[in-house]
């Protein structure tokens, strides 16, 4: 018998169950990292096709690698173990033409750039429906002055599985590529949880957040206001600043520069305070397309870490009117 045939005939699900305790979310199962301490669960496993992967350790494949990645045994030894589950008691065995194919392909394939690259997933239109409108969560945005209006526009529900507001992030054709969680534990700091997460890994972030859906106020203005993260987008969008998007972190990447320069529309950068928009290699690269302005604190209305949106509209309104050009 072939190990493919063998890893086939076994229920990945009933055997990773046995090490992790995992809860079903639809076509998915979901736990905590069995290959590192974590909160939140980023684990996942699909039976089919039967695969696994680990967001937060970047390990996945067939029940063949989780138990080499699990008990860190070897080949024989992880083939033995499937065996011994499935009850199985004849010879298994790789075929050698495949192996022997494999090394050739490894052999004389191009060199991996060490550079970062793009994991594009592409999820379902109807993919939110799995998570819940619950309105007693979402009073938690509410709280900090974000409307109904916007937080329906921009589909932010509840997952009560990992305890997280969660909203999609969408790529420039309007298409899920990622969802983006709030924690709600008031205690997220304590328990070592990321207040901010993304459920599915990326390399280079190779999308803008809140773009697709403002893209017709972002043309019409001929102006694109990007922040740091998407609860500054839903709070302008309150505010009825529809021209606005987020890069997700504190810098911008190669693959933003390049749907920024496409968009051909005046940048500016509303960043956190605590940023140096001179020090960032891509923004100054940007500036030789397009229009850049940035908000600049001069009166220090805002904390450190505060985003321009931090301190109310007023405040907002008086940085935008004063901001900078970038020469």
């Amino acid at each position: 018998m072939e190990l493919a045939e063998l890893i086939q005939q076994v229920s990945i699900v009933d055997y990773i169950s046995q090490f992790v305790e995992l809860e079903q979310r639809n076509d998915e199962f979901w736990g905590l990292s069995p290959f590192r301490d974590e909160k939140t669960p980023s684990f996942s496993v699909r039976p089919n096709p039967p695969v696994f992967y680990d967001y937060s350790a970047g390990i996945g494949g067939n029940i063949y690698t989780f138990i080499k990645h699990y008990f860190r045994c070897s080949s024989r030894e992880a083939v033995e173990k499937i065996k011994d589950f499935a009850g199985c008691k004849d010879d298994v065995y790789v075929r050698q033409e495949k192996m022997a194919a494999t090394m050739t392909c490894k052999r004389f394939s191009k060199p991996k750039s060490s550079a970062k690259q793009s994991k594009i997933t592409v999820l379902p239109d109807d993919y939110m429906l799995r998570y819940e409108k619950d309105s007693e969560k979402l009073d938690v945005w509410r709280s900090e002055g974000i409307s109904d209006t916007s937080l329906d526009k921009f589909q932010v529900y509840y997952d009560r599985f990992s305890d997280r507001l969660v909203y999609p992030i969408r790529n420039m054709g309007g298409q899920i590529v990622n969802i983006g969680g709030r924690a709600l534990d008031p205690e997220w700091k304590e328990k070592k949880q990321r207040k901010y997460c993304y459920f599915y890994s990326w390399g280079t972030i190779n999308t803008i957040y809140g773009v697709a859906e403002n893209i017709e106020y972002i043309k019409k203005s001929h102006e694109l206001i990007l922040f740091e993260g998407c609860k500054s987008v839903l709070l302008a969008d309150t505010w009825g600043i529809h021209n606005c998007g987020a890069i997700l972190t504190s810098h911008l990447s190669s693959n933003q520069l390049k749907i920024l320069v496409k968009l051909g529309v005046r940048v500016v950068f509303a960043l956190d305070k605590e940023v140096r928009i001179r020090d960032d290699r891509n923004i100054e690269k940007l500036k030789r397309y397009v229009n850049v302005e940035y908000i600049y604190d001069w009166g220090d209305l805002l904390g450190e870490k505060d985003a321009p949106v931090d301190k109310g509209r007023e405040v907002f309104k008086k940085l935008y009117d004063n901001r900078l050009t970038l020469h």
